[in-house]
């Protein structure tokens, strides 16, 4: 009984937003994945978003004071399966980074992105000012899965670990001179970056965005076939299991990277529409979540989950529609990946046990300090 009466001061308002979206993700999979008759891919999908339900339910009911004293051994944990990716994981496309685990594969630097926001929740409050020693333990914590992440190659994926850090610096106090400061030493490394770092593919890809037809089919070809795929939708759709790029095989990745070319190509501009605004209604309960906590390290929990989800989302659409060069950035809650889903579920469920403890406004508790 008493665990019926903790599942009822779950927000269902957000479950249920999460749960329509995750909704046109199993639809958007199973037509994308359609060969005949109902592929693995979609049962697979449909088993992991189920796990990710359980994993929202479980740790709704964990102390998130328990994870924070925990993060250091999640954080060591995760860090030890991506270096492990190096030595035995999988290649797919030239890449590696997967672990073969008997009966599934599991992607660590998917893991990784929960354990840094929780282990930057854990530490940035213990930070005084910028001289303080764990500003260099924090360093190392980025730098150490950059580096392997890298090595993969996974460029998309060490940026996606830095957009929380930013968020969650910004909610700690920092003064904006550091950011300025940041962005500047950022643009100025630009053309070091473009002309030593970056492989020729990676230029390719980013250049692709001003002119796709330049290379038609090579780096072009995903950018092209996508926005044939959203725009031949118009207003409404052609209709499940009636797109032409997606059942042809023009689109690629189309149940991973390129879903939300699927959805816009069978569902139209309405089904973009109303999976668009439910994303915005995420975001800004969030948001809601944010001003109800009151303790810093939450704050910062959920402001590391929010700048993730909408760092993804934001590069997977504009992605789609062209805008942006292609990267390996999963559409959170609606394409095909394994990891990426129980990682954001984890992020969700943790997310509930806070609110679970501010939803009553009589509630009050001490603040902890924050950044001078």
């Amino acid at each position: 009984m008493r665990f019926l009466e903790e599942l009822r001061e779950l927000d269902f308002f957000l479950l249920l937003i999460l749960l329509c979206i995750q909704g046109f993700g199993l639809v958007a999979v199973y037509s994308a994945t359609y060969d005949g008759g109902t592929s693995p891919f979609f049962y697979k999908h449909l088993t992991y978003v189920i796990l990710g339900w359980l994993l929202i339910i479980f740790l709704s009911f964990e102390k998130f004071e328990n994870l924070l004293d925990l993060s250091f051994y999640i954080y060591l944990f995760n860090l030890l399966l991506l270096m492990a990716v190096l030595l035995y994981g999988k290649e797919v496309y030239g890449a590696k980074r997967w672990l073969h685990l008997g009966f599934f594969n599991v992607q660590p630097s998917e893991l990784m992105k929960f354990s840094l926001i929780l282990v930057s929740a854990y530490l940035l409050p213990a930070i005084k000012s910028i001289k303080d020693r764990k500003v260099f333990l924090l360093f190392l914590i980025y730098a150490i899965p950059s580096l392997v992440t890298l090595k993969q190659p996974d460029l998309g994926t060490t940026v996606s670990y830095y957009v929380p850090l930013v968020f969650m610096l910004f909610v700690r106090g920092v003064p904006l001179r550091y950011f300025i400061l940041a962005g500047m030493a950022f643009l100025a490394f630009l053309p070091l970056a473009w002309k030593y770092f970056l492989k020729p593919y990676q230029k390719k890809r980013i250049l692709a965005v001003i002119d796709p037809m330049s290379d038609y089919y090579g780096s072009g070809y995903q950018l092209i076939q996508s926005k044939i795929a959203i725009g031949s939708g118009m207003l409404t759709g052609k209709g499940l299991l009636s797109g032409t790029q997606t059942h042809l095989f023009f689109l690629p990745e189309k149940h991973t990277d390129f879903i939300f070319a699927v959805i816009g190509e069978e569902l139209g501009f309405i089904g973009t529409f109303i999976l668009c605004s439910l994303f915005l209604l995420l975001f800004l309960r969030l948001i809601q979540y944010h001003e109800m906590a009151q303790r810093l390290s939450e704050k910062l929990f959920i402001a590391g989950t929010f700048s993730l989800i909408l760092f993804q989302f934001t590069v997977n659409t504009l992605m789609t529609m062209g805008m942006f060069p292609v990267v390996g950035i999963p559409l959170p809650f609606v394409s095909v990946g394994g990891s990426a889903t129980i990682t954001f579920s984890a992020m969700i469920g943790v997310t509930q046990y806070i609110y679970k403890k501010y939803r009553y406004p009589y509630m009050k508790l001490e603040k902890d300090g924050i950044y001078e």
